[in-house]
């Protein structure tokens, strides 16, 4: 199981740094596209949280109350919410902030705050692949679909404070080891952790996840091209459930 965190969660940290690659030299089409991305992405986090993790965080659960899981998958919502109040997890809109104001803090602290939400993905990643081997492949979907779109943005802030290239991409490079380093560190913490324990963290990997979709992404795609973005997120939905049955989960 090591290996397949490993390979995958590199993987998923690659799709940062491809979204920065994609700024660098499509940046038209990467700027334009991003948001049916976000919106796609979307579509397959809550269809994974709510299709895959809260079901089978109930199945493996052996506490017969399943309103307890339900319960934890709100608390982790909450606190991702309380962590982005802490940590500045969501950078979309320092990009529209107007010229003449100085917000280059603010894009660092979003580089940190992006780096810990990316340790996250890792961790859910190493949950998914603990659960099975086909949750696993759907959760690395999932953030690689996510990261996409974070390293377009979070290279654009970066550029807009007119940091030089080369910074930029040291910078994305941070934030995409930060998913393997997490994937790793929890494969090890986890890798002897009970069925009920796994329930709980599928639970929370759930919740994460619809936090994400829910916070980050969806909130982003209602300012533009709505009609378009709602078709994009169906499509997520229904692509994350095809997949799943072509797994066989």
């Amino acid at each position: 199981m090591f290996l397949n965190v490993l390979f995958y969660s590199l993987i998923a940290g690659i799709s940062t740094i491809a979204g920065t690659l994609l700024i660098f030299y499509k940046s038209k089409w990467a700027r334009h596209n991003s948001i049916h991305l976000m919106s796609f992405a979307a579509g397959v986090m809550l269809a994974l949280a709510f299709i895959h993790l809260i079901p089978e965080a109930l199945e493996i659960y052996n506490d017969k109350d399943s309103e307890s899981l339900f319960i934890i998958v709100l608390i982790a919502f909450v606190i991702f919410s309380a962590m982005e109040s802490l940590i500045r997890v969501h950078p979309w809109h320092d990009i529209e902030a107007e010229n003449n104001q100085r917000h280059g803090a603010l894009s660092i602290l979003s580089i940190i705050g992006l780096a810990i939400h990316s340790t996250i993905d890792g961790i859910v990643i190493a949950v998914g692949f603990k659960a099975g081997f086909q949750l696993g492949i759907m959760t690395t979907i999932a953030v690689i679909l996510h990261e996409v779109p974070e390293g377009i943005i979070t290279t654009s802030i970066l550029l807009h404070d007119m940091m030089k290239k080369s910074m930029a991409f040291w910078f994305s490079i941070l934030v995409a080891i930060a998913t393997p380093f997490g994937a790793i560190v929890s494969y090890f913490l986890i890798s002897e952790v009970s069925q009920d324990i796994l329930g709980i963290l599928l639970a929370i990997a759930a919740g994460s996840l619809i936090y994400i979709a829910a916070s980050d992404l969806i909130p982003e795609t209602h300012k533009e091209e709505k009609k378009l973005n709602t078709v994009f997120l169906i499509v997520g939905i229904v692509v994350l459930y095809l997949i799943g049955s072509l797994l066989g989960h």
